[in-house]
């Protein structure tokens, strides 16, 4: 389990590596994140081919992603692992 500043951070790394392309990092940083919790993000990225588990322990994968992310923050399929 992260703790949840830890997570703000993971969540602003994704933005500042342009894999996170709807948010923001001031977005993420006002984010309540007991109010949308952290399963909810996780579905937001499950819907986007990610698994955010494995984005967060994998720093293989998280490469692979940032590399294989197209323009809507979709991994794209045929680079899905």
């Amino acid at each position: 389990m992260i703790s949840c500043s830890d997570f703000r951070l993971f969540l602003k790394k994704m933005v500042q590596d342009k894999i996170e392309k709807e948010w923001t990092e001031d977005f993420v940083e006002k984010i309540d994140l007991v109010l949308l919790p952290r399963n909810t993000i996780k579905r937001r990225y499950e819907n986007k081919g990610i698994d955010l588990i494995k984005l967060i322990n994998d720093s293989s994968y998280y490469k692979h992603v940032k590399r294989n992310v197209n323009p809507q923050g979709n991994l794209e399929f045929q680079h899905k692992n």
